[in-house]
């Protein structure tokens, strides 16, 4: 063997040594690392140490009846925490606890910017528990007390059941009625809605004033002839005051409202 092969050998050999270090060095410094990690105190304080990565500004779009001030009270607590302990899932479910709030989505800027949006409940109705009005959404589950002020510039039906035992969904109910009301295409405008023994039902209208008595069978079909009654009402009735839409293809008018 020459010398030039014996210097190529000593190199090469010399090389994978270094590897070598390099690996085993890699390991130990990962096992520390996972090691130290592991102690979430100690890294939460050297993380909360950061302060450039300390939240400073949120950013909240909200609807109509959640008031960004209000959001924010409730996410105090994560204002000057460090962004990459801020645990998104864990604040919008937090969120979601509150009413109204629907849907919550929260996003990181870095490296120091939240967004926050959310969604509400839409009310479709209100019931009364206990003796006090309570908005309820499309599912018909409960949402909050109705207060006048948030009332105000909302026309929402009440929703009642007359007896104990019903086989009502109210959940349908309420489905049914936004179909009710866009079939009718602004002709009637009712004001409370009184769920009777399954499958009748009475509304009561505001606009014009009259109780229409239903059935859930077969209230699509008879739609028509109500609206057609409101358009060109019996002379010799005078005004109207109570339509029987029960029975299919009937109409039954009078101009007394029941008690």
């Amino acid at each position: 063997m020459n010398q030039s092969s014996a210097e190529t050998i000593r190199v090469g050999s010399g090389i994978r040594g270094f590897h070598l270090v390099l690996m085993v060095g890699a390991l130990i410094g990962g096992v520390l690392f996972w090691s130290w990690a592991s102690d979430q105190t100690r890294v939460k304080k050297f993380l909360s140490g950061l302060e450039f990565l300390n939240v400073k500004t949120i950013e909240i779009d909200s609807e109509w009846p959640l008031d960004t001030n209000q959001v924010k009270s409730w996410i105090a607590p994560i204002q000057n925490e460090n962004i990459l302990l801020v645990d998104s899932k864990q604040v919008a479910r937090a969120l979601q606890t509150h009413p109204w709030v629907d849907s919550v989505s929260v996003k990181k800027s870095y490296p120091n910017r939240l967004y926050i949006s959310l969604s509400a409940k839409k009310p479709h109705a209100l019931v009364v528990q206990k003796g006090q009005p309570w908005f309820v959404d499309p599912s018909g589950e409960l949402i909050e007390r109705a207060t006048p002020n948030l009332l105000k510039g909302l026309e929402l039906p009440f929703l009642s059941v007359e007896t104990s035992s019903t086989k009502w969904n109210v959940g349908e109910v309420l489905s049914e009625y936004e179909k009710m009301k866009k079939l009718a295409a602004g002709k009637i405008s009712v004001s409370q809605i009184v769920l009777g023994k399954f499958p009748y039902f009475k509304t009561y209208l505001s606009h014009p004033k009259i109780e229409v008595w239903w059935s859930y069978e077969n209230w699509k079909n008879q739609l028509t002839n109500l609206i057609s009654l409101i358009d060109n009402p019996p002379s010799q009735l005078g005004q109207l005051r109570r339509i029987n839409l029960v029975f299919p293809k009937k109409a039954i008018v009078s101009s007394a409202i029941s008690h």
